[in-house]
C-alpha cells in the first residue's frame, strides 16, 4: 500500500514538473523566439503553453485526488484483511 502511494506521488510530482515546463517553454518560445512574426502569434504560442501547463497540472491534480479518496482506502483495507 505505501508503495504504491508513493509511486502515485512520484507520478503525480512527475506531472507537475512537466507542466511547469510547458508554461516555461510556452513563455520562453513566445518572447524569444524570432520566427513567429506578430503579437498574436506570439501570445497563441503563450496561451499553448498554459493551456499544456493546465493539462499537465490536471492530470497531477486527479492522481492525488484518487490517492487521497476514502473510497480507495477503504477498498484497500477491506482486501487486506482476512475475514
Amino acid at each position: 500500500m505505501l508503495q504504491r502511494n508513493e509511486r502515485v506521488k512520484l507520478a503525480a510530482s512527475f506531472w507537475n514538473n512537466i507542466g511547469a515546463g510547458m508554461v516555461i517553454g510556452g513563455m520562453a518560445a513566445a518572447f524569444f523566439l524570432d520566427k513567429p512574426q506578430g503579437t498574436w502569434t506570439k501570445i497563441g504560442i503563450a496561451i499553448a503553453g498554459l493551456l499544456l501547463g493546465w493539462l499537465c497540472y490536471s492530470i497531477a491534480s486527479n492522481m492525488l485526488t484518487y490517492l487521497h479518496s476514502p473510497r480507495v482506502h477503504h477498498a484497500s483495507l477491506s482486501a487486506a484483511q482476512p475475514e
